[in-house]
């Protein structure tokens, strides 16, 4: 960060002070405005936010943020939640690097109410996708084949329609994070939060049929830390929140291994044992006749 930014940053609280108090609102939004240019266009948000904590002792950079994104129009805002997406990419390994995967496989234990569960996640570039969940005796399979979804537990078959086919087709989408806007997402900065005990940007995600997905990314190391997503039924709209921690490294691709979710009164933990990509998956994974 030049000398420029830094002098602006160290006299921001000074200005403002020195301002008439009949005038000081007004002054403010200019300053606040200026800024968010400066933050959007010129510098990085990261290294702006830190200048500004180091320079003044009680300096809150969630209220500083939070008053810069409240001021803003939507096209701003926008722009701020692409900015937060694009560290999120860079932080996990790049955009490059997140094209080249074609295909993954996920080996997951959990346990769900005392009763261990496993679950085996298939995906395909660019939309399909196979979970298949086994807990005691019993054995779900949710296959989505690129536009259609089916659910299986043991030999019954149940076609997924509506909302669920909705979420299922988003869950799906290998590279939905590299891009939102183009699979009809619509994108907006939400603010920030406190995510056990650090500072997280909220990325509100609208999918075209009003469900909202929260994502949360840590303000240092731009890791997705939490989401919070709508799941939409005949009974109601339920929040799913789902925790990641423990990020490793795969292949150049930083994932987390550690989740927890919280759906309703349930509290589920899952640790991921293993991740495979490239392995060539077959197409007669995602068959669905």
């Amino acid at each position: 960060m030049s000398k420029h930014w830094e002098f602006y940053i160290s006299n921001y609280y000074f200005l403002i002070e020195k301002t008439n108090r009949n005038y000081r609102r007004k002054f403010m939004k200019y300053i606040l405005l200026f800024t968010i240019f400066l933050v959007s266009y010129c510098v990085d948000v990261s290294a702006f936010v830190k200048t500004i904590s180091s320079t003044h002792a009680n300096f809150d950079s969630t209220e500083i943020i939070d008053s810069l994104i409240t001021t803003i129009d939507s096209s701003a805002n926008n722009s701020f939640a692409k900015e937060v997406l694009v560290k999120y990419v860079t932080a996990i390994g790049g955009e490059e690097n997140l094209r080249r995967i074609n295909d993954r496989i996920t080996n997951v234990k959990g346990n769900v109410q005392g009763v261990e569960t496993r679950i085996v996640f298939l995906q395909k570039s660019p939309n399909k996708l196979l979970q298949r969940i086994i807990v005691g005796d019993v054995e779900q399979k949710i296959i989505f084949n690129g536009s259609r979804g089916r659910k299986i537990i043991n030999d019954i078959k149940e076609e997924i329609n509506g909302d669920e086919l909705v979420k299922l087709s988003y869950d799906a989408i290998m590279e939905l994070m590299l891009d939102p806007e183009l699979y009809n997402l619509k994108l907006r900065y939400d603010g920030t939060e406190l995510i056990d005990g650090k500072n997280a940007f909220n990325i509100l995600l609208t999918l075209p049929n009003g469900a909202e997905w929260h994502q949360y990314y840590d303000m240092q190391t731009g890791w997705k830390v939490r989401d919070s997503k709508d799941i939409i039924t005949p009974q109601g709209v339920f929040k799913q929140i789902t925790d990641f921690d423990d990020y490793r490294d795969v292949e150049g691709i930083i994932y987390p291994f550690k989740v927890e979710q919280v759906l309703g009164n349930q509290k589920l933990e899952f640790i991921i044992e293993s991740i495979q990509v490239n392995t060539g998956l077959a197409e007669a994974n995602f068959f669905i006749e």
